[in-house]
């Protein structure tokens, strides 16, 4: 993946460099995905590690916030959203949210014999028991209640906003 990205550097090379934060030749000396991130993310966004870049593009929180139908797959072979970085207590915090997860898949793979890729059935088989089965006035869940209540009563400093901590950045 890491050569992919520099390839696509070095395609748009003339247009990057043009930002004077990007370090072309520290892109270009790159091994590693976080590298890759800490020199040119970070640089054009403006986030101070590849880390604070990586908890800002995190949809961990924004979970939390989900009020429709969510259907997610995830593989737990999968090398770049490892499962250890799988926010399962938010998942299972939100009733609106589903997850699925398989022991192999990779990332974005999920093949079948014959070559053809299976999500797709069990994402159809949710749309159609959301569309046809489910009652959208009957998800919701105690817990989205009682925290829509508390928040109601709180004095808004104490509330948890999880769409709050968003880093505000404006591209150069």
């Amino acid at each position: 993946m890491g050569a992919n990205l520099k390839n696509l550097f070095e395609l748009h090379v003339k247009q990057m460099s043009r930002n004077p934060r990007i370090n072309i030749d520290k892109v270009r000396s790159i091994t590693y995905l976080h590298e890759f991130d800490r020199e040119l993310q970070c640089s054009t966004w403006g986030y101070p590690t590849e880390g604070a870049y990586y908890r800002d593009a995190s949809s961990c929180d924004a979970l939390l916030a989900v009020r429709i139908p969510l259907f997610a797959i995830h593989a737990e072979d999968d090398p770049v959203a490892v499962k250890e970085a799988v926010p399962y207590q938010e998942i299972q915090h939100n009733a609106f949210t589903v997850l699925c997860t398989t022991r192999l898949g990779g990332h974005l793979g999920w093949f079948e014999s014959g070559a053809g890729r299976w999500f797709a059935k069990p994402a159809i088989q949710f749309l159609k028991e959301m569309a046809f089965t489910i009652d959208p006035a009957g998800c919701r869940h105690e817990r989205h209640i009682r925290a829509s209540q508390e928040e109601k009563s709180s004095d808004g400093d104490r509330a948890f906003d999880p769409m709050r901590r968003r880093l505000r950045t404006h591209a150069p």
